[in-house]
Formats: C-alpha cells, structure tokens, sequence
C-alpha cells in the first residue's frame, strides 16, 4: 500500500515522463505528494501526462517542459527553468527516457548506434551531471538519482546490440556516480525492467510476446506502474541506506 505521504514537499524530475514507464513514475511520484517536472522530447505527451497529475495530486505544483536530453544546452536549460520555478533544484531525478533502433549487429548502421547511444545512455549521464551539479551548489544534504537501465542490459538481446550496450553504460554510470555523490547524500540507483507493457512494445507481434512471457517466471509482462513503485521506493527516505545498487523489475527473468 502506497505511503500517502512518503514524497510530500519533494521536488522530482522525470525524463521521458510523456509515456510508458516515465509516465507512470510522474503518476506515481505525484500520488505520494512530489510535485512532478513532466520533461520530455514531445511537448504534447508531456502535457498530457500533465492532465493525469491532478487526479494523483494533493495541491502540488507540476509542470511540463520539453527537452532533448541528448544536448547539454537542453539539459542544462530544463534545470534552470526549474529552479527558477520552484526557487530549488530537483531533488529527485529519474532518468527514463530512451529510445530503440534495433536491427541485427551485421545489418546496424553507425547512425543507428550512435543515436540509441546519444539518448539512452549519454542523456542519462547529461541529466544526472546537471541535477547534481545543481543540487551539490545548492547546498543540498541529500537527493536521489534514479536511472532506467534494462535486463537487456545485463544479458544482451538479439537485435539490440545498441540498446544492450547502452543500458550496460547506464548501470555502469550509475554505480560509479553513486561512489561519486555520496559524500554529497546523493544518492543513485538503477531500475532494471525486463518485458514492461509500454508503446515500445505495442509494435511487437502477438507471437513474438507470447514467446517473451514463456520465459518469465511470473508468466506475464510486467506493467508501467511495477516499474514505478519501485522508483518510488528508491526515491523516499525508506531507501535511505541505499546506493549504488541495480534492481530487477523483470518477473524472473533471467534468474541467476
């Protein structure tokens, strides 16, 4: 059962939050009293994820605003923009916007590499420098850093040679980040979803996902909002004591 008030005077901002995963962070953050910066690549998702807060909020102030999280001007304008905002920076930042170009490792192009790269793993490393560097000039005795990688990650995945290696870059920056900003109470973590119901996964044929969930455990696909009570966990203070750390939301997955 959620803690109504776990998240109450926080101040999140979620990359990637028009859709999917991002989407149901923002919802859940909300719901647990965070006012939530909706940031993403389309203005017109993110606005829409906007509308959904009201109905998870008690009185919090949220906002939208579109950002391109592979450019440093964009990451770097996003957090000015909040703190002129709210008069503080985010004190907890969750990182789940990404993208997929997946085609087989003989047939990928350069471009399709370097652009899964660009956004998954570089706009990861841009917002979490950003937001921490905010926060450590702020003064801030403490913040959460949370990043979206895969279990693809860990474990690669036919096609995805782009996508696997970027969300390997992700738990390894996160780990090392959170050696880093420790000393600062920052603290860093990554979520790894396995098969998470999301419009990525909309375009998959019916038969391709009946096989994926024949090696689940649990038997299903995960949904948007496991991935978020998870991030909501490493967001509050009950997961004080931890740092540097990567958890599977994956139904089994790969279990050992």
């Amino acid at each position: 059962m959620a803690a109504p008030t776990r998240l109450l005077s926080r101040l999140a901002v979620v990359s990637g939050g028009g859709s999917g995963i991002g989407r149901a962070v923002c919802q859940r953050l909300a719901s647990e009293g965070a006012s939530v910066v909706v940031a993403d690549r389309n203005e017109e998702s993110a606005s829409q994820t906007l509308e959904t807060l009201s109905r998870h909020s008690k009185g919090q102030e949220h906002m939208a605003v579109t950002v391109d999280v592979s450019s440093r001007e964009s990451v770097e304008k996003l957090v000015t923009i909040i703190q002129c905002q709210y008069f503080q920076p985010p004190s907890v930042c969750v990182s789940a916007a990404g993208i997929t170009q997946d085609e087989f490792l003989l047939k990928m192009e350069e471009e399709d590499f370097d652009k899964v790269i660009q956004v998954n793993l570089k706009g990861t490393f841009l917002l979490t420098q950003a937001v921490s560097k905010a926060l450590v000039a702020a003064g801030a005795s403490k913040g959460s850093i949370i990043t979206v990688g895969s279990i693809v990650g860990k474990v690669g995945n036919l096609g995805q040679a782009n996508y696997s290696a970027s969300k390997a870059g992700v738990e390894g920056l996160t780990r090392t980040a959170a050696k880093e900003l420790s000393r600062y109470g920052i603290r860093c973590n990554c979520i790894l979803p396995g098969f998470i119901t999301t419009p990525m996964t909309d375009k998959v044929p019916e038969k391709v996902i009946s096989k994926l969930t024949s090696m689940v455990p649990l038997g299903r696909m995960g949904e948007p909002a496991e991935v978020a009570d998870v991030c909501a966990f490493l967001a509050s203070d009950d997961s004080r004591y931890i740092t540097g750390v990567s958890i599977e939301v994956a139904g089994g997955l790969f279990i050992g």
